[in-house]
């Protein structure tokens, strides 16, 4: 694992279809590489510390996409038992469908809209408020919170609501 003590820069390039180079820099909190470290901001840790119940939790997120990864694929399906696997991903897929439509047509979603950037990223958003508001997971894609409560156990702030803000 590294800690930087506070978001860090990264150069990212990317050869498209038509054989163009593309480069930028990207400011991260936190990136799992898939056989590598897992990297995280200290200071987002903090915060996520701070506000146990925001939905967020950076730690949580980049340890999904390492879960995730360990079947061989970053595709939002952590390694599971067949039958299970099927089902997992029949209701995932759906739920994660109907989340894109949702913030695509600017419909208010209670869980965060970068989940919507991919399936290993709903992966890993939705496996944040399973440990953080496991009470709007609940209401928003029932379906992924028993997932989620099969797969990691159940969530720590079940049984206490989360403060108001």
């Amino acid at each position: 694992m590294i800690v930087y003590p506070d978001a860090f820069r990264v150069h990212r390039s990317h050869v498209d279809a038509a054989g163009v180079l593309h480069e930028w820099d990207d400011e991260l909190i936190g990136e799992a590489w898939g056989s590598g470290p897992l990297i995280l901001s200290w200071a987002d840790v903090q915060a996520d510390i701070a506000d146990p119940h925001a939905g967020f939790c950076v730690a949580v997120h980049e340890m999904a996409h390492k879960i995730d990864a360990l079947d061989g694929a970053l595709d939002g399906t952590p390694p599971l038992p067949r039958d299970w696997q099927r089902q997992w991903a029949h209701d995932f897929q759906r739920c994660y469908d109907a989340f894109r439509a949702d913030v695509e047509a600017g419909r208010h979603c209670g869980v965060d809209a970068y989940a919507a950037e991919a399936p290993e990223e709903f992966f890993a958003v939705v496996s944040e408020y399973h440990f953080s508001a496991p009470q709007i997971l609940q209401q928003e894609m029932p379906e992924v919170a028993a997932h989620l409560r099969r797969f990691y156990g159940p969530p720590p702030f079940a049984a206490a609501p989360a403060p108001a803000h």
